[in-house]
């Protein structure tokens, strides 16, 4: 464990925040789940486990690449909705016609937006990955529940 320290006010507290932990995968043909706690590096090293997965089951170059920017786009709206070091379950799975990317955060009431101005926007800093896979993308969907929610990328298989 490791010690943080905040202040509010004249006091100090001290909280113990656990050491991230290596995260569970679980691979097969086409699929991967990894349940993870997101940082740079489980992303980078899930980014290249999605392209083993992937390239293993025949997807091509342009494919993979995509689901590797949705794969970033969706770990880094999870850690703007829930902060660094929230825990993900991300699933990648090929189908017939499509690869799904999916990821969990348990943050349900703080939902990604699409369709926002900012996409023709050349000042805007943020804003335009959702909107940016949903050109690139078979769909873009959310769904939430009561104690998480999941954000899920279909991308087209030439």
């Amino acid at each position: 464990m490791t010690a943080s320290r905040t202040t509010y006010g004249s006091g100090t507290m001290v909280s113990e925040q656990p050491e991230p932990i290596d995260p569970y995968i679980r691979r097969g043909p086409g699929t991967l789940t990894a349940h993870l706690t997101a940082s740079a590096e489980a992303l980078r090293n899930l980014r290249s486990d999605t392209r083993q997965v992937l390239t293993g089951a025949g997807v091509t170059e342009d494919s993979v690449q995509i689901a590797q920017l949705a794969l970033s786009e969706l770990v880094g709206n999870a850690v703007r909705a829930c902060g660094d070091g929230v825990p993900l379950i991300v699933d990648v799975r090929v189908g017939a016609e499509d690869v799904l990317i999916g990821v969990t955060d348990p943050e349900p009431t703080r939902l990604p937006r699409a369709d926002s101005p900012v996409l023709g926007n050349a000042d805007a800093e943020s804003g335009r990955g959702l909107d940016i896979l949903r050109l690139l993308c078979k769909s873009v969907d959310v769904e939430a529940t009561g104690i998480c929610k999941q954000v899920r990328c279909l991308i087209y298989l030439p």
